[in-house]
């Protein structure tokens, strides 16, 4: 054993001959220091980097997303992960970031010391005020745990020379001292301003491209996918109390190389944002003053609106609120506002990361956004069809960003949500109503119906649902004033004040709600006319089945008697192909009327359907010198939900007739098409004509009890034999009927060659269905 003597003598040899050997230095200086009778101090085994990264770095994804979290802790905007011979151990991993990178100095005092304390001292990023996201300490660990070498090259903006750093984690072994192993450093020619790479060799672990794609969606689920920095400029606000650049927001791209070429294997490229029908952005400046702006290139809109605190009054700031942005991107499913191709995909992933998340300070809170948390009350709204454009959280992919420096949101102490105060409130109440308002506008620009029962030119849109909804949100508020402070008079007061505001609202409610009766009232007593006419139709056409049949008989009689009268006999044959399609006609009506006696509901082959109807109506068809076109089926087994047979009949027919009106108004070439189809558990059909179009300003009124384009002026223009006269019923029948099964009907945008398409769409029977009924 060597003694205290012979380590001084040595150490004084490499002082003055190799003053540069400062690992032996190190070594000889910490054996020495083991003599010291009256002092002893803590020694470190090599072989605890090992054991570290084992125990705090368990899994290899985890390790990757530490070390993705310390590149967003560096202001890097972009970070690119290739994995090389990776589907073996043994293969390489690059990540490359373009952030600040790091000095030697914060090499060694941050990377090389274990357990730094920089992340305590300087908690946000110097660029651009990030909340760091990496663990204390626990990259360099993450690093170990994946592979067996390591090359860290990172160059800053301050530095002409790039540092390499180059640790061998294999001499990490057991009973060795930590601080005697070295590791090289060196310098060379920067090949770009800023940013860092990390280069692991030796990987302990294969990576197939399922395990990639965990790490992907798991970083993008802890952190916040962009910034929201950019709503600032809506509002012209400006913080100029720091010095910071704008966050371009935090993007990760995954590769992976075959065969000398890089794959992507997930990147931001591959997310739904693009095919989204609207971009809903909402902003609170730090003095309450709430905003929103709606952004859809696809229909034409970009606008920006002010927000009140309280819906009754404008320019009332947000008590609690302070820099507060969201972000909501907005599907309309089933519409051709998505590529049908995407929209499957697109639904089955709203379907599990649908609806509005929430960060704070950079980092989700759960539950808000889970599958089965309705924290804004999205849902609860859409079930209740107070307000009929959809809304739900399957129709949003979003997230609102809390800056809470001052902890104005605080956790349970469950860490499962936040707690229930005024702040969480107003957030609710602000995000709510910013995206319901939008929802109703981009319906407006769609003239699409807001509230049922109301016409579009009413402007009741927001008259039910938002009301009840913002009712609902300060009777809360009062709540907590009547458990806060009962006694203030200033809050007796506002109470009052809001009181009064309620009974307001509740009276307009009520105002409403009187219309909507009237309204039914109204449609209930043209039911019961309609009824007296199909009992009317019903008797009509057993009667005249008699007569057919008296005329069939009698023209057979005459053919066979004038039979050498050829003049005779031509004016027979005209006679007797009109008495058959007469016949043809009214078989199909009495077919109708037959059904009906059957109450029995049942799932409705649209093929078959469609072909009997086009039978049925050729020789109108023929007597108005119109051509149907083949009917466009596509796919097969076009089984409707379950339904009367006649309402198709009745759908059809209605259809039909406005066409042919359409077509005699425009003296065009008349041409009808009936496309079929199913997409996504609808069957749909599309009815074009060659007709005059319908246009842009009644295209919402057409499907409206009494609104009809084919009114004579005057009742001395009225002709009982005149086919163009409307009654304004037909639309409305085949809307309640659509409706009644939870369909769509609108006037779509023409197809090619046409001036009119109406769409319409029904639930496709399930296979319970199909099977009850032996289909």
């Amino acid at each position: 054993m060597i003694t205290e003597i012979e380590i001084r003598k040595e150490l004084e040899r490499i002082l003055s001959e190799d003053p540069n050997n400062y690992s032996k230095i190190i070594e000889l200086s910490t054996k020495l220091s083991s003599f010291d009778k009256e002092n002893i101090r803590f020694s470190v085994d090599a072989g605890v980097i090992d054991r570290l990264g084992s125990e705090l770095v368990a899994k290899q994804e985890t390790a990757v997303s530490e070390l993705v979290k310390n590149a967003y802790d560096a202001d890097a905007t972009k970070v690119l992960i290739k994995f090389e011979n990776s589907d073996n151990i043994g293969g390489t991993l690059t990540i490359e970031d373009n952030g600040l990178g790091m000095t030697r100095e914060q090499l060694i005092n941050g990377f090389m010391r274990i357990s730094s304390s920089s992340k305590i001292h300087n908690p946000y990023s110097d660029r651009y005020d990030r909340k760091r996201a990496g663990q204390k300490g626990i990259g360099r660990f993450a690093v170990q745990r994946l592979g067996q070498k390591l090359t860290i090259t990172t160059q800053t903006n301050q530095n002409e020379q790039a540092h390499i750093l180059s640790i061998d984690w294999t001499r990490y072994g057991i009973d060795q001292d930590l601080l005697s192993i070295s590791n090289s450093i060196y310098t060379k020619q920067k090949n770009k301003n800023e940013g860092t790479i990390l280069r692991i060799e030796g990987l302990k672990d294969k990576w197939s491209e399922a395990s990639i794609k965990r790490i992907y969606n798991y970083v993008n689920d802890i952190l916040q996918p962009f910034p929201l920095s950019e709503i600032d400029e809506i509002n012209h606000v400006e913080n100029e109390e720091k010095d910071l650049e704008k966050d371009p927001g935090f993007k990760v791209q995954f590769y992976k190389k075959i065969n000398d070429k890089l794959i992507s294997i997930a990147d931001d490229k591959l997310m739904v944002y693009n095919y989204s029908t609207a971009i809903f952005n909402g902003y609170v400046d730090n003095n309450g003053k709430a905003i929103y702006s709606i952004e859809s290139k696809k229909l034409n809109i970009d606008e920006i609106h002010d927000l009140s605190a309280n819906p009754e009054e404008q320019d009332i700031q947000f008590k609690h609120l302070k820099d507060i942005k969201f972000r909501a991107y907005y599907f309309i499913y089933g519409l051709d506002l998505i590529p049908k191709m995407q929209e499957s995909n697109i639904r089955k992933l709203a379907r599990k990361q649908g609806g509005i998340r929430l960060y704070r300070n950079g980092f989700r809170v759960l539950p808000y956004g889970e599958a089965s948390d309705d924290w804004l009350s999205l849902d609860q709204s859409t079930a209740r069809r107070s307000i009929l454009p959809v809304h739900a959280n399957i129709n949003f992919f979003g997230f609102v960003e809390l800056k809470d420096l001052d902890n104005q949101f605080n956790e349970t102490s469950s860490r499962e949500g936040l707690l229930e105060n005024d702040t969480l409130i107003e957030l609710k109440n602000f995000v709510y109503r910013a995206i319901i308002s939008s929802v109703i506008r981009i319906a407006d620009i769609r003239n699409v119906k807001i509230v049922s029962g109301q016409t579009m030119t009413e402007g009741l849109y927001d008259s039910v649902e938002v009301r009840i909804k913002n009712i609902a949100f300060t009777l809360e508020e009062l709540d907590r004033e009547f458990e806060k402070e009962s006694g203030n008079v200033e809050v007796k007061r506002n109470r009052k004040k809001r009181i009064d505001e309620i009974k307001k609202q509740i009276t307009e409610l009520q105002k409403i709600q009187e219309e909507e009766k009237e309204l039914f009232l109204k449609e209930r007593s043209m039911l019961r006319v309609l009824s007296s006419v199909g009992l009317t139709i019903g008797l009509f056409l057993h009667e005249v089945k008699d007569y057919i049949l008296n005329m069939d008989n009698n023209i057979a009689y005459l053919i066979e008697k004038l039979n050498n009268d050829q003049v005779i006999m031509n004016r027979l044959s005209i006679l007797q192909a009109n008495v058959e399609s007469f016949q043809t006609y009214t078989s199909y009506f009495d077919s109708v009327i037959s059904q009906n006696v059957n109450r029995n509901l049942k799932p409705i082959d649209i093929r078959r359907t469609v072909d009997q109807f086009s039978k049925a109506i050729e020789s109108d068809l023929n007597k108005n010198n119109i051509k149907l076109l083949k009917p466009i089926i596509e796919g097969n087994y076009l089984f409707t939900c379950p339904m009367h047979p006649s309402e198709w009949s009745s759908i059809l027919f209605n259809l039909f007739t406005n066409s042919k009106k359409a077509i005699r108004r425009s003296n065009n070439l008349g041409q009808i098409e009936i496309e079929c189809g199913k997409y996504d558990n609808k069957v749909f059909v599309k009815f074009s004509d060659t007709g005059d179009g319908i246009k842009e300003e009644i295209r919402e009124r057409i499907f409206d009890e009494f609104f009809t384009t084919s009114l004579p002026n005057t009742f001395d223009n009225l002709d009982s034999s005149n086919e163009n006269i409307g009654t304004g019923l037909g639309l409305k029948i085949v809307k309640d009927i659509i409706s009644s099964y939870r369909g769509k009907i609108y006037v779509d945008e023409p197809k090619d060659g046409f001036s009119t398409t109406i769409y319409l769409e029904v639930p496709l029977a399930t296979d319970k269905e199909l099977d009850k009924h032996g289909l």
